[in-house]
């Protein structure tokens, strides 16, 4: 972590905890992170985890465990591409993410500051969306491919 501060006064963290659809392998770390990027860490926070109905997770706080990666450098550019694709901005109070700092536990079991998007609409997740039991959300994706392949064949007849 760089001890700099933006002119907004942000301290410049060149790390983001991602969990959902920036993940490895997915449609928006082709689109915003390859080739950007030169470190990729799995890693955990704390919270709850939903799958909205829009197809991209919601991490709210909680007590649960939430798994995901830790993305590495991120400069300024990229951080304000990604405060775009999470719906943030510092200046909203109506953000459909706000983006905070915390400390993520890598499989290292090393601390490090990142940041982090948390979802801002609680109910709308825990009532609209699906609970991720265990906060993980590629095995999630992969178990529900699984079951709308298995299912996908006979909705043909």
């Amino acid at each position: 972590m760089r001890e700099d501060k933006t002119a907004n006064s942000e301290p410049v963290i060149e790390r983001v905890f991602v969990y959902g659809t920036l993940l490895e392998g997915f449609r928006n770390h082709k689109r915003y992170l390859e080739g950007r990027i030169n470190r990729i860490t799995p890693a955990r926070t704390y919270g709850l985890l939903y799958h909205l109905p829009q197809g991209y997770p919601a991490l709210l706080r909680g007590d649960g465990t939430v798994d995901g990666e830790v993305v590495e450098p991120v400069d300024a550019k990229l951080l304000k591409a990604l405060d775009r694709l999470e719906g943030y901005s510092q200046w909203r109070n109506n953000n459909l993410y706000v983006r905070e700092l915390r400390n993520i536990l890598t499989e290292d079991g090393e601390e490090v500051p990142c940041w982090i998007y948390v979802y801002t609409n609680e109910r709308y997740a825990k009532e609209k969306g699906i609970l991720v039991p265990d906060g993980n959300w590629r095995k999630f994706m992969e178990r529900r491919k699984k079951h709308i392949g298995s299912i996908w064949p006979w909705k043909l007849c």
